[in-house]
């Protein structure tokens, strides 16, 4: 083997290497597992999961915490697919197990914590969804009148009475009998 051949060869490896390591790219290439790309299922439980370690107590709430990052009025939910495959990813290299869904709390928010450590892009990914998840619960966006439990939130205004029973108690005295000046 030629010296040029060997140089080609060390650079498309090198290449490939960036490109496995570097978060943007594997993004744009959508280089990450096919089962996150095709199975919904698989990219919802794992969501779901990663919402429950985001915000412990909303787990058995009725509604889906991890709606929002599925949600294509969000721009999150362009990679919500990879951010699942990510936290799969992470999980298999930490605790042995790809299945993030399974591992307990604080295994979860481990993995999490590794994510929020890594390199830049990751760190915003990992930010926006633990911001969105926040929002979502906590200002109860999908259901106005639900409200949030958690923080003491009822929700919407209802339109309740803005008066007092009685009003005429707190009035003056009319200056005439009929209250208007002659």
């Amino acid at each position: 083997m030629e010296r040029r051949d060997v140089v080609r060869n060390l650079a498309w490896i090198i290449a490939g290497t960036a490109a496995a390591a570097c978060t943007p790219l594997r993004i744009i290439t959508r280089a990450f597992p096919e089962e996150f790309k095709r199975d919904r299922a698989l990219v919802e439980a794992t969501l779901r999961a990663f919402a429950s370690a985001v915000i412990p107590r909303a787990a058995g709430d009725t509604s889906n915490p991890a709606r929002a990052l599925l949600d294509h009025r969000y721009p999150l939910a362009r990679y919500a697919a990879f951010f699942a495959s990510d936290l799969s990813q992470r999980s298999q290299s930490r605790y042995g197990t790809p299945a993030f869904a399974t591992l307990t709390l604080e295994q979860r928010t481990a993995v999490i914590a590794d994510g929020l450590s890594a390199d830049g892009t990751t760190r915003k990914l990992y930010r926006g969804a633990i911001y969105l998840t926040q929002v979502a619960v906590y200002a109860g966006i999908y259901d106005d009148d639900a409200g949030c439990a958690l923080i003491g939130f009822s929700g919407r205004y209802r339109g309740d009475a803005v008066s007092y029973e009685n009003a005429d108690a707190f009035l003056p005295a009319p200056l005439t009998s009929s209250g208007n000046y002659e």
